[in-house]
Formats: C-alpha cells, sequence, structure tokens
C-alpha cells in the first residue's frame, strides 16, 4: 500500500530585502493566474507538487504523472504555497501565511520586484529545504526585529534554532547536498551577496563580491559548484563557481534576463529560463561550460519554473500558454510536450 505523504506548514512566506530602494521595492503577495508555483518533482519522479488556486486561495496539490490524477492535499482559507518533498517522499514542507502562535511568527506576506526581474519567472529560491538526511528542515522567517533570518527546525516544524543573525536579512537557505554546508543570500553588507556556512550556524564566508546583485544560488548535485546569477552588465546572467567562491566564470552573456539555473541530475548541463527570444521567457539548456545552448520551449507565451526529472529525462515547468498559467512536461530534448492540468 502506497504511502500517504504528511503536509507540514512552515508558517513563512519570504522576501529578499537588503536591496535599495533605488532598484526593489515590496508589495502586497496578491498571486495571478491559477497556478503559482513550480512544480516539485517526488524523489521518485512519479509525482509533482504545486501550489494552485481553483477556489479562490492557494493550496497544495499533487498531480500523479501515472494517470494525472489530481490530488488536493491542504484546505485551507490561508495561502499554502511552495511545497517541497521530503527525501523519503512521505512529506512535503511548504510556507503558509494561516496565523501561528509559535514564534518565530509569519512574515507579512511580500514580494520583490528588481530591475524588473519577476519573483514567478525565476526560480523557487522560496522552497524550503530538506537535510539529506529528512530529519532537519532549513528555511527563513521573520525575526522579532523584522528582518529575516535563517532557521533550522525538526520534520514537525518544531524546535526552530536561528543560524544568522544580524540587522539584514538572510534568505533563501539551501543544504549541500551531502548536507554540511548551507548556501544563502544575505544583504548584511549592503546588497544581496551569496554566502555559505556550516549546517550549524557557524563559518559564515562571503563567497561572491560584487557591485551587482548576485542570487539564486543553486549547488550541484556533487556540491563541488555553485550555480547563480549576476546583473553585473544591467541583465541577469547565469554564473558559476566554486563551492569555496574561487573559479568564478559567466556563463551567459546577451542583452536579456538568463534566470532559474537548475543542474541536470548528472552535472553536465544547466536548464534555465530566458526572454532572450522576442522578450518572452523560455526553457534553455546548456553545457555547464556555457555552450550548447539549446531552445527547449518556443511560442508566444511564458515558460518559466522549469525542474528536471529524478532521471534528468523529463522536465517539468509552467506556461502561460492559454492565457492561464498551467503545469505542463516535456522530454529533456525538447520533445513530447504534454499539458498536464487544466
Amino acid at each position: 500500500m502506497e504511502a500517504v505523504p504528511r503536509y507540514i506548514p512552515l508558517l513563512l512566506i519570504v522576501v529578499l530585502t537588503g536591496t535599495s530602494a533605488q532598484h526593489a521595492h515590496g508589495q502586497a503577495f496578491s498571486p495571478t493566474g491559477m497556478i503559482a508555483t513550480g512544480p516539485y518533482w517526488s524523489p521518485d519522479g512519479q509525482k509533482l507538487a504545486f501550489s494552485a488556486s481553483y477556489s479562490g486561495n492557494f493550496d497544495i496539490y499533487v498531480i500523479d504523472l501515472r494517470n494525472l490524477n489530481r490530488e488536493q492535499v491542504t484546505d485551507h482559507p490561508a495561502n499554502d504555497l511552495y511545497p517541497a518533498w521530503s527525501p523519503s517522499g512521505r512529506d512535503i514542507a511548504f510556507y503558509s501565511d494561516r496565523e501561528s502562535t509559535v514564534p518565530p511568527h509569519p512574515p507579512d506576506t511580500v514580494v520583490y520586484k528588481i530591475r524588473g526581474l519577476y519573483k514567478t519567472y525565476a526560480r523557487d529560491g522560496y522552497l524550503p529545504s530538506w537535510s539529506p538526511d529528512g530529519n532537519t528542515i532549513l528555511a527563513h522567517l521573520r525575526s522579532e526585529r523584522g528582518n529575516y533570518e535563517i532557521y533550522t527546525m525538526d520534520k514537525r516544524a518544531r524546535n526552530r534554532t536561528p543560524l544568522t543573525w544580524n540587522r539584514a536579512s538572510d534568505v533563501h537557505p539551501r543544504f549541500s547536498p551531502d548536507g554540511e554546508k548551507i548556501v544563502f543570500v544575505s544583504g548584511r553588507d549592503g546588497q544581496p551577496e551569496i554566502y555559505v556556512m556550516n549546517a550549524d550556524g557557524s563559518s559564515q564566508t562571503r563567497l561572491t563580491h560584487s557591485t551587482a546583485y548576485t542570487l539564486d544560488p543553486i549547488w550541484s548535485p556533487d556540491g563541488q559548484q555553485i550555480a547563480y546569477i549576476s546583473n553585473e552588465t544591467g541583465f541577469f546572467d547565469i554564473h558559476i563557481m566554486n563551492s569555496d567562491g574561487n573559479n568564478k566564470r559567466k556563463l551567459t552573456n546577451t542583452p536579456s534576463y538568463d534566470i532559474s539555473p537548475v543542474w541536470s541530475p548528472e552535472i553536465y548541463q544547466i536548464l534555465f529560463s530566458s526572454d532572450r527570444e522576442a522578450g518572452i521567457f523560455d526553457l534553455f539548456v546548456m553545457d555547464k561550460a556555457g555552450n550548447n545552448v539549446r531552445r527547449i520551449t518556443a511560442g508566444e507565451s511564458n515558460e518559466y519554473y522549469g525542474s528536471w526529472s529524478p532521471d534528468g529525462r523529463e522536465i517539468a515547468y509552467l506556461s502561460t500558454k492559454g492565457g492561464k498559467t498551467e503545469l505542463y512536461l516535456i522530454r529533456a530534448d525538447g520533445t513530447r510536450q504534454r499539458r498536464l492540468t487544466r
């Protein structure tokens, strides 16, 4: 009998702060479109979790790729967003703006726009991050001082322990594949930069030193490299560096927004979203040296939130085709595009 996953509300919605008012501003979170957050694969590759509003507020849903059956797994007047499967596939953690009596309290639901980079087309940096053993959840919460700090908690979202504590905001933390390190974004030096620390919060080290914004860090599957985006030329491009911050390399260089890097499971390729063609976002794949760029999707709609299947054969993503956001699946070579929701 198939195990039924538990659903763990973390009671948090996140923001990126520490940017200057000239380039970033906050606004009340009012998701547009029926599906708000990207697809998240179950570890066995047979299901996708996502957040959608089919009845006025956002809840978590799971779709079974074997029969396309859709299951609603949360039902609450609040907004439930950004689901993340545990490594075992038995649990799903997610953000929610429902009320909580457990400090630190959930933040106001705020979204930031940075030089035209809209949250809706970026990779899900908001997702909770599970430790490889599935016993610890990593996320950021609003602290008592009103900024955002990084916390760990057990798999029941209890026993919350702060790993960072400063007047800036520390956000978008991610465990390394071996669980020993955490990469995150911090505004502690006046603008968003990428940092790394040990899993217990010690040895917090700045990896990027730029006059531009450096955002969206993601570990390679072997933990040896980190992909990220930077707008040092005015537009966002894809960069990679070693996990210690050395050997930084710029992989794309176009007058467009190249965002949302995601490593393929075998580490040879990077999936990303770009508006380089006619100003609309499509999915592209390149090798880890930045060569052999291939366009995976094409059309008059925005395709974003691309996510590799665990075996690297397929890519799930969101598309605004038809005037509303829906979930799609496509083979990694760009063939057999399928719409999963309607």
